[in-house]
């Protein structure tokens, strides 16, 4: 049965466990899922062996959640927003055959509107069952007035070796290299990560081109799949395009709570809401008053 616990750090967890034996768990700080294993008991889910677990810096690994804004635009505010250092609520907890699912919530408070002055309300729905897992963002704006945000999963996901895996599915895309200092291209092939790789592939064309699933597989290079995902995001209702962001530091640019050879276990692979034309993402998305974001992404392993 799913139910509250205690995790790392003597920080408050939800366990999801579902019949089919898969279980899942999240942090109510930052809302951060660190473990998804399938019902063969394997986890699916990277955290770097030097995480802290603290309630004071993010988690590294799992699945952050980058609200309202991706990377640091505005130096007021923590790189990735405080969606990922926030405490969150439980909301619900439910056993059912199909999937067992937590939804975790959290709202505009005087330390949020210190550096982000909008109210909001955010659900977090995670959801598991024998065959997948499926995470759900969703952003209300609670106030009278529309807002800019960004919003990502920042999903860290385990595989043997980086150098031996490739993302299929972007091929066709337009992104901007990070590493080359925000360069574009056009993806010619599978996405293939030898060295430190930072890119962000664009959903599409511009917003209201419908494009918003985006499908895609990690897998073995020239071999098999070893997680499909399918990406979904939406505005007021409407789909949005989906960008993915494809990151692995390699020694390289491993942060602190890093320690390599960590890097070589791990590929995110995160559907992002950053902005609002395909050029580039300084104009943020907008959320008129009243209105609701969705962001999602189901893991199918392989």
């Amino acid at each position: 049965m799913s139910a509250p616990g205690k995790g790392q750090g003597d920080l408050d967890v939800v366990e999801l466990r579902h019949a089919s034996g898969a279980t899942a768990q999240i942090y109510l700080w930052g809302a951060t899922l660190t473990s998804y294993k399938t019902p063969d008991g394997t986890e699916r889910i990277f955290v770097s062996p030097g995480a802290l677990f603290d309630g004071k810096k993010a988690i590294r690994g799992g699945v952050p959640l980058v609200f309202p804004q991706f990377g640091q635009p505005d130096k007021a505010m923590a790189q990735h927003g405080f969606a990922r250092t926030s405490f969150w609520s439980i909301s619900s907890i439910e056993d059912h055959p199909e999937a067992s699912t937590v939804i975790l919530t959290l709202a505009d408070s005087e330390a949020t509107r210190s550096v982000w002055n909008f109210p909001f309300s955010l659900q977090y729905v995670v959801s598991l069952s024998a065959v997948s897992l499926n995470m759900t963002l969703r952003i209300k704006n609670t106030g009278d007035a529309a807002f800019p945000f960004q919003a990502l999963l920042h999903t860290y996901f385990r595989v043997p070796n980086i150098q031996e895996v490739s993302v299929r599915g972007l091929r066709g895309r337009t992104y901007l290299d990070k590493v080359k200092g925000g360069e574009k291209a056009i993806e010619a092939a599978d996405v293939e990560l030898p060295s430190f790789t930072d890119r962000v592939y664009t959903g599409g064309k511009d917003v209201g081109s419908g494009d918003g699933a985006k499908d895609v597989t990690i897998g073995q290079r020239g071999g098999g799949a070893m997680y499909a995902v399918c990406n979904q995001g939406t505005i007021a209702g409407a789909p949005m395009p989906i960008e993915i962001v494809v990151w692995n530091p390699y020694e390289q640019a491993s942060p602190g709570d890093l320690p390599p050879p960590a890097f070589k276990e791990f590929i995110c692979v995160e559907p992002g809401l950053i902005g609002r034309t395909a050029d580039d993402f300084v104009e943020k998305h907008e959320l008129p008053a009243k209105a609701e974001a969705c962001l999602s992404q189901k893991i199918i392993p392989m």
